[in-house]
């Protein structure tokens, strides 16, 4: 059975005050996801001068904000990830390039650090070669937050960042995918689904509209559920595949009629010969389902997890719903 799904929602947490010590997981995306900060080559970030622009003015937060001390991150083409860690509470004493704050707060470090970036590109008398609308603007109004909880999950988060550049490059610059099935599911609109592993769904109930093709890696439990409940209902379907992990028989048996019969398609975009562990490629998997998708919904969500992590690349502009 189909649901009625809202609107994008705050990727806020509700009650949680950001100004409060520990590490925090941000994510920036440029305007529209343009890529203004730089390329990919060979797995490596080449910057801009608008990147460097980026680094330069991220290296310096703690100068103008002493209660944050710096961690792991990444200037990317289109995008910023970046760990930073709230200590105690102190006295701040921002700059004047920075801005007086409202508030000692991670919302308050961010909008300063975008500002700083916006006005030392607008200093430099900086031109992007583009004729979208705002060409001149280079951030998106808002930006993505993980609350880091434990060892673990700070392990996990600085690990994406250091691979962020490879995966960016796998994904985003891959070949011909390979397909068995229908293509013509493609020209569908496409609801990506993802959910952490660690819960399922109530049998038969589906996250997607009439006229819709569901997409995903169906790699959780969840992601499963939602799998056999399409093949049940006969919904169309696109599984991204990531070649180098086992198949699933029981699975692909399941599958047959929806082959046949035009419901599925079962593709894979990545080079097996890629040297790559499995939790990377099913990452890679993710990360081309969130850039092929119209809209976004997702299930069961690990606070701190490598799903958290992939999201906050998703299309800001796009509508995403947590069930």
């Amino acid at each position: 059975m189909d649901q009625a799904l809202p609107n994008r929602q705050s990727i806020r947490k509700k009650g949680w005050d950001y100004a409060s010590p520990g590490y925090y997981f941000v994510t920036m995306n440029t305007q529209a996801g343009r890529a203004l900060f730089g390329t990919i080559v060979n797995g490596q970030v080449v910057l801009s001068e608008a990147g460097k622009i980026a680094e330069a003015c991220w290296r310096d937060i703690p100068v103008h904000f002493p209660r944050v001390a710096l961690d792991e991150f990444v200037i990317m083409p289109n995008h910023v990830h970046g760990i930073l860690r709230l200590k105690g509470l102190g006295q701040p004493s921002p700059s004047p390039q920075f801005g007086k704050p409202q508030a000692d707060s991670l919302g308050t470090v961010v909008g300063a650090y975008k500002a700083a970036v916006t006005r030392e590109k607008n200093r430099r008398g900086l031109k992007f070669q583009t004729r979208s609308a705002g060409a001149s603007a280079i951030w998106h109004r808002n930006y993505w937050d993980v609350i880091i909880r434990d060892e673990k999950a700070l392990s996990g988060i600085r690990n994406y960042i250091r691979f962020n550049p490879r995966n960016y490059e796998a994904v985003m610059k891959v070949g011909e995918p390979r397909r068995v099935g229908d293509e013509k599911l493609l020209e569908l609109p496409k609801t990506g689904f993802l959910a952490s592993r660690g819960a399922d769904v109530p049998h038969g109930r589906l996250p997607m509209k009439a006229g819709e093709a569901i997409i995903s890696g169906f790699l959780s439990p969840m992601e499963r559920a939602v799998f056999k409940a399409c093949l049940e209902h006969k919904r169309p379907a696109i599984w991204v595949k990531p070649w180098g992990l086992a198949h699933e028989e029981g699975l692909i048996y399941q599958a047959r009629a929806a082959l046949d019969e035009g419901r599925l398609l079962i593709l894979s975009p990545f080079d097996d010969r890629a040297d790559a562990p499995s939790v990377r490629r099913a990452a890679w998997c993710n990360q081309y389902v969130l850039a092929q998708c119209d809209r976004m919904v997702v299930g069961h969500l690990n606070p701190g997890g490598m799903l958290a992590c992939v999201l906050s690349e998703f299309d800001p502009e796009k509508e995403i719903v947590y069930l």
